[in-house]
């Protein structure tokens, strides 16, 4: 999968500036969290919780997603934010993404494909060697997304709060296929 340049044109990727971006990933973190809220199954009564998480860690910012092992994307669309993905250590080598966020009228696979293949470049700078994500079992695009970038199945890394959450890893030592490699470049160096 490769990210079709040519869609997005007027779009940038860039690490995020703590001491002015704040407000913007504090937005965006509450709108994942809004679409977590309305889209959840009902009978999952865990995710409150896990909605009280996500309110702490907003409350927290930058908490685990600042530097040194840390860190968040944020999309600009004509120097408009319109999405985030957020990066941080779980245990030595290893580090989560978390908080993907692409608002609504800007979403698309090939956009959520920039913005991922950024951040596992991002992770691969910061020295991670695996890289680990959570879903839920009904988010059946995130699942398919995570297993066509090459992410597999792995068992719970945490308690999370959700009955039926999947759990994937990726290992970015291992070198991909000419025809699975991530196309976008680093955040820092170049927009994509």
């Amino acid at each position: 999968m490769r990210p079709k340049q040519d869609n997005y044109p007027d779009t940038t990727l860039r690490s995020v500036n703590w001491s002015k971006d704040i407000d913007d990933v504090r937005r965006y973190f509450g709108e994942y969290r809004q679409w977590i809220a309305d889209h959840r199954d009902r009978a999952a009564s865990g995710i409150s919780v896990g909605l009280d998480s996500i309110d702490k860690q907003i409350a927290e910012l930058p908490g685990a997603y600042g530097p040194p092992r840390g860190d968040v994307l944020l999309a600009f669309m004509k120097e408009e934010p319109v999405a985030c993905e957020a990066l941080r250590k779980l245990e030595p080598k290893v580090g989560e993404i978390k908080r993907l966020y692409i608002r609504a009228d800007h979403r698309g696979v090939e956009f959520g494909l920039r913005l991922t293949s950024a951040i596992l470049s991002r992770a691969r700078e910061l020295g991670y060697e695996r890289i680990r994500v959570d879903t839920l079992s009904t988010m059946t695009a995130a699942i398919q997304f995570y297993k066509e970038l090459g992410f597999r199945p792995i068992p719970a890394y945490w308690p999370h709060p959700a009955p039926g959450a999947l759990f994937f890893e990726e290992d970015l030592a291992k070198p991909k296929p000419a025809s699975r490699r991530h196309g976008a470049s680093s955040p820092r160096r170049s927009g994509v």
